[in-house]
């Protein structure tokens, strides 16, 4: 009787042993679940920030850019010059370099680009609006700059995303494209949102039809890494 006792003495320990070692572990694991969560919390404003970052708008302090000069051309600075200044446009993999002689050939897209970027080289405030629709001026969320200088663009990269039918109408192609572009001594006469020589995504939806295409839209590309 005495053996049959400590056995079960012996087994309860064992079982008191073992839910020990079992509510030890739920703890851990309840502890491990909720730093997880409580780390996941800290991080949301953060990500947050980050979207709204790659689709809202962004400015920095004006004593970030260099001095606004329009009796300055920044064209015949010899630095810039010294800059890759060549439009790479890239469609569907196969990257052409555009040039007055080529853009026709290569397609409607090619052409607005090629005339879109060397109008904002040349500070052709003037001739800007020209490049966009009227649904697109009169969208309260676009900037149209109502002036700025010859712009230092240079590092320029112009890529298809996706190219569709209008659901609107059948002879029409829309078109999306991934701008970016650094600026050389950017002044912020025509873009803000990015300092001297740093880059930031845009995305540009274009409207084609009968050969000629126009842009419907600019937007920035929500970030997700650094660019």
């Amino acid at each position: 009787m005495k053996d049959k006792n400590e056995k079960a003495e012996v087994t309860q320990k064992r079982d008191t042993s073992a839910d020990k070692k079992r509510i030890k572990k739920i703890f851990i694991i309840i502890a491990s679940v909720l730093a997880v969560l409580a780390i996941i919390t800290a991080l949301i404003p953060l990500v947050t920030e980050l979207l709204q970052d790659g689709e809202g708008d962004v400015s920095y302090n004006p004593m970030a850019f260099y001095e606004v000069d329009y009796n300055i051309d920044i064209r015949n600075d010899e630095l810039y010059q010294k800059h890759n200044r060549s439009i790479y446009y890239n469609r569907y993999g196969n990257e052409r370099v555009l040039t007055k002689e080529n853009v026709t050939d290569i397609s409607p897209a090619a052409v607005l680009f090629y005339d879109y970027i060397n109008c904002i080289i040349d500070g052709d405030y003037g001739k800007y609006p020209s490049f966009f629709t009227e649904e697109c001026k009169n969208n309260e969320k676009f900037k149209l700059p109502a002036q700025f200088t010859t712009q230092g663009l240079y590092d320029i990269n112009i890529t298809l995303h996706s190219s569709s039918v209008s659901e609107d109408d059948e002879e029409t192609v829309i078109e999306i494209y991934e701008v970016r572009y650094r600026i050389y001594k950017n002044n912020g006469s025509f873009r803000n949102d990015i300092l001297p020589d740093e880059t930031r995504t845009l995305v540009f939806e274009l409207k084609i039809k009968d050969g000629s295409a126009i842009i419907n839209a600019i937007a920035h590309r929500a970030v997700k890494t650094s660019e």
